[in-house]
């Protein structure tokens, strides 16, 4: 399997077959929308925004009254940043390639981690048994795809703490 991600100099390049192209494209469009437009005790919402106090619902209340908005708008804007990485790509070689700037590789590494999140929130990964799913389960796919986006992340994860320097 080729590197999702890769150092070029002091830059790190993303570069995406056509079909993760689309799999990342859908995954943030619909992230975004869970988040613009949640469902009465989304599962997905409660895990990307836990409580702030614990045990204080009052105190709980007024935190997020404080945050609530600029986390929502931070989390936005980092997918539709995603999404306009994948716009700004060039092709090469069958991939989508794209030079990340200053920021943008914590931003992707954020953004995969709440899409994972999300996935995991959506179909309650830690009560599930992952030794016991079959693989025509349909958890079996999402499982698939948090593994997939956990292996891109341990690829960044490298790269941004030099590891991927080492011999």
């Amino acid at each position: 399997m080729t590197a999702t991600f890769v150092r070029r100099g002091e830059r790190i390049r993303l570069q995406l077959r056509p079909p993760e192209v689309d799999l990342l494209a859908r995954l943030a469009g619909e992230l975004r929308t869970a988040l613009e437009e949640p469902g009465p005790d989304d599962p997905v919402v409660a895990r990307l925004f836990p409580p702030a106090v614990l045990g204080d619902p009052d105190a709980d209340r007024e935190v997020r009254d404080l945050l609530a908005d600029a986390l929502l708008a931070d989390r936005l804007a980092g997918l539709e940043a995603v999404l306009e990485l994948l716009e700004r790509g060039r092709r090469s070689r069958g991939r989508l390639v794209v030079d990340l700037a200053e920021e943008e590789p914590l931003l992707v590494l954020g953004v995969l981690n709440d899409i994972r999140l999300a996935i995991g929130a959506r179909i309650d990964i830690e009560a599930l048994d992952r030794d016991r799913l079959a693989e025509d389960d349909p958890l079996a796919y999402p499982v698939a795809v948090m593994d997939h986006l956990g292996w891109w992340q341990e690829q960044l994860l490298a790269i941004l703490d030099g590891r991927d320097r080492q011999a």
